[in-house]
């Protein structure tokens, strides 16, 4: 189909693009078999590098582009961090991290990119150093979003927001990249992103780290561990640390017990949870991001604000109740028949503020709506008896 908004790639970038490009890198490898990528076979170049909601999301959108052309590779470029959690995916061939920083190592890399001879690049980010990437990789078709600068990256861009009478129509991140992948040939995607496989080795790593917390395995196996994520203390998007705790009370007294999981710059909010809730939860162990998935696994539901861990608990198949305030769930609710978003829908919301003049009130969810969406989401799930 043609583009909604012309793009003219600029002469000069693609001259210096190209000839930082021109060697052939052989330390980009193809995923898992340890070849280097042949110009031999037709590939697509997709960079979503940072955001770990949006790095799930775009799954979805790779799923589809496989899905309509099978013997197409694909190579995904996120950072680092979040490569192994995609590790295992079938319809993604290769996870190309770019370096850190310094330019000679972003030299080389360019030219691994290069070297690649895509046919398409698709440009899921939109940021400066994705859209980089994008025009490095010299694809025929690259494809982004119509944002100033970055939109001379490509050959077609797509606008990255639709409007009705100058107000915002919410879509998901999902259909957005389906916007972009439209032009290179996809299949309708799925409401949600494709499942993240989780390996019984990883199962076990993290069933020993709960065990040394105090959580035993077969509590686990019995389905009677919830899990809470309060996140930060970022005040528009952070449910109250009493009500964590008045939830992880009522648990305790239905024969469950409340896991709180953290990450970076949390312990402190999860810790208070702990604290205040007694025996009725527990503090999880500290976990890297590639451990995530197993961890939340280890859960009958998930208990979270809008963050990145509330979609991988999707990703695992695991039932969320997610507290929505700053952010719209019409734009990052992407969860099945076993997913619960609770939304005040104030006419201020979402405002995507991270500091609110009101106290934010869109965050004013009661404890009994959290624990009767998680009855219903657990109900749905057939785990609901237990409680």
């Amino acid at each position: 189909p043609p583009s909604r908004v012309p793009a003219r790639p600029h002469a000069l970038l693609e001259r210096i693009v190209g000839n930082v490009g021109g060697a052939v890198c052989g330390r980009c490898l193809e995923r898992g078999g340890g070849h280097a990528m042949s110009a031999r076979v037709e590939w697509l170049l997709a960079v979503r590098l940072r955001q770990l909601g949006d790095v799930l999301a775009a799954l979805a959108t790779l799923r589809a582009l496989k899905t309509y052309r099978p013997e197409r590779r694909i190579a995904y470029v996120v950072e680092a961090h979040y490569a192994p959690l995609l590790h295992g995916l079938d319809f993604i061939d290769a996870l190309p991290a770019p370096p850190r920083g310094g330019v000679r190592a972003w030299g080389a890399y360019l030219a691994s990119v290069r070297a690649l001879r895509a046919t398409s690049a698709i440009d899921l980010h939109g940021s400066a150093r994705s859209a980089l990437i994008t025009l490095a990789s010299g694809a025929p078709t690259r494809v982004g979003f119509d944002v100033d600068g970055r939109k001379l990256a490509y050959t077609i861009v797509e606008p990255r927001g639709e409007f009705n009478d100058g107000v915002r129509i919410p879509h998901t991140p999902i259909v957005w990249g389906m916007n972009l992948a439209r032009h290179v040939g996809a299949s309708e995607p799925e409401r949600i992103p494709p499942q993240l496989m989780v390996s019984d080795e990883a199962r076990a790593r993290v069933a020993e780290a709960l065990a040394g917390v105090g959580v035993a395995s077969g509590d686990i196996e019995a389905g009677t561990i919830v899990g809470l994520n309060p996140g930060r203390r970022v005040p528009v998007k952070s449910w109250e640390t009493e009500r964590f705790v008045s939830l992880a009370r009522r648990l305790g007294a239905e024969g469950r017990r409340a896991l709180v999981l953290w990450g970076p710059g949390e312990e402190d909010v999860a810790q208070a949870v702990v604290q205040g809730a007694g025996g009725a939860a527990v503090l999880a162990p500290r976990t890297p991001l590639a451990g995530m998935p197993a961890l939340v696994a280890s859960c009958a539901a998930l208990v979270t604000i809008d963050s990145g861990l509330k979609h991988v608990a999707v990703c695992v198949r695991v039932p969320t109740v997610t507290v929505f305030g700053a952010t719209d769930p019409r734009e990052w609710h992407m969860g099945g028949a076993t997913d619960a978003a609770l939304w005040r829908g104030l006419s201020c919301s979402p405002c995507r503020r991270l500091v609110c003049p009101f106290g934010a009130p869109c965050m004013d969810v009661s404890v009994d709506a959290v624990w009767d969406a998680l009855r219903r989401v657990l109900g749905r799930s057939g785990r609901e008896a237990s409680a």
